[in-house]
């Protein structure tokens, strides 16, 4: 399964792992010798600012992948965990590099930009991206990077979902705050929307190698919304709740406010809307090269 590239906190286990997760900076002085540009506010919010804050090159890497481990979406024995299928590792590498993922994931962004045409919708994301590129905004970003690529083994995952519910049959306070920065990020519904769109396309790809399209193929796709909710859901809390391990429960509130703002929760949409064109247009090419690899196994 192709999971959506949401955007969460954004990056902890790496950088915990590397031993490279930055302290929260006092404030920063200037040295002598040093030109110091505009505040984040003042600076130009454009695509490579974007792509540049959230790490998307870092995250095109993780994404390939995930994919790469996925495998075959139509083979009831591919899978994570099911061995390499040396002929789909092929199509995957071609269908969807790190590269592809970068540069559709840097259009898509552009796109989003380019619709910002409110200046003060404008300067709230430029604000937004202001805390992104702070040391903290910077750690979190790592840490959820991290954390996603270590979540995409199968027992991780399984350990972590374990973990969160654990936690919160204990009642403990980090999944209230794991839940409240859930909520104030919106992170669900878009990874829902976006989940449904990689499966339609999915099916889409396939119905076209059979030259066969069925327009019912919509109602396949939304009778899997319940499934995919609570499978988004559970992954969501387990991701969030492994990314923020290493941070306070101070921390943590500084990264609900951050993350609830409205210059974020736009900056959110126009990553997401990205990243769910780049989704769904591989899951599509996916969809269609399995289509044909089954019709070429039955000739």
């Amino acid at each position: 399964m192709i999971r959506s590239a949401s955007f969460v906190l954004t990056g902890l286990v790496l950088a915990a792992c590397l031993g490279i997760a930055a302290p929260l900076p006092v404030l920063a002085q200037p040295r002598p010798g040093v030109e110091l540009g505009p505040p984040p506010a003042f600076q130009p919010v454009n695509a490579a600012r974007i792509s540049a804050a959230m790490q998307v090159d870092l995250l095109a890497d993780v994404l390939a992948a995930e994919i790469a481990g996925a495998g075959d979406p139509f083979q009831p024995d591919a899978g994570p965990g099911s061995g390499l299928d040396e002929g789909w590792a092929a199509i995957v590498n071609r269908i969807a590099p790190p590269s592809r993922i970068r540069n559709r994931m840097r259009e898509g962004i552009a796109s989003g930009v380019a619709e910002l045409r409110d200046p003060a919708e404008r300067a709230a994301v430029a604000e937004a991206l202001g805390f992104w590129e702070s040391g903290f905004g910077r750690r979190v970003i790592l840490l959820e990077i991290g954390a996603r690529r270590a979540i995409s083994a199968p027992d991780i995952e399984a350990t972590a979902r374990d973990a969160f519910a654990g936690a919160a049959a204990r009642n403990h306070p980090r999944t209230a705050q794991v839940r409240a920065l859930i909520e104030a990020a919106d992170l669900v519904e878009p990874a829902v929307a976006a989940s449904l769109n990689i499966a339609l396309s999915t099916l889409r790809g396939a119905q076209e190698a059979a030259d066969n399209v069925d327009p019912s193929i919509i109602e396949d796709a939304w009778a899997q919304e319940a499934e995919i909710r609570a499978d988004q859901t559970g992954w969501i809390e387990a991701l969030v709740f492994m990314a923020s391990a290493p941070l306070s429960d101070a921390e943590m509130a500084v990264l609900i406010r951050a993350a609830g703002s409205p210059g974020n929760r736009r900056l959110s949409i126009i990553l997401n809307e990205a990243a769910s064109a780049t989704f769904a247009e591989i899951a599509r090419d996916l969809g269609r090269a399995s289509g044909l690899r089954q019709m070429g196994e039955r000739l």
